[in-house]
């Protein structure tokens, strides 16, 4: 389950734990996203 899952969950039971679910899961959500900045951070090179 992804956390629009637990949220409409939450929608239709208005279950706090579906609630704490959703909440979890969306970090892990954030954790977990590709992030390509490209060659190099902002800070990474010419100073």
């Amino acid at each position: 389950m992804n956390a629009q899952d637990y949220w409409n969950i939450f929608l239709e039971t208005g279950a706090p734990e579906a609630y704490l679910l959703y909440t979890k899961a969306l970090k892990m959500e954030e954790k977990h996203v590709f992030n390509d900045t490209g060659t190099g951070s902002a800070s990474h090179g010419l100073q």
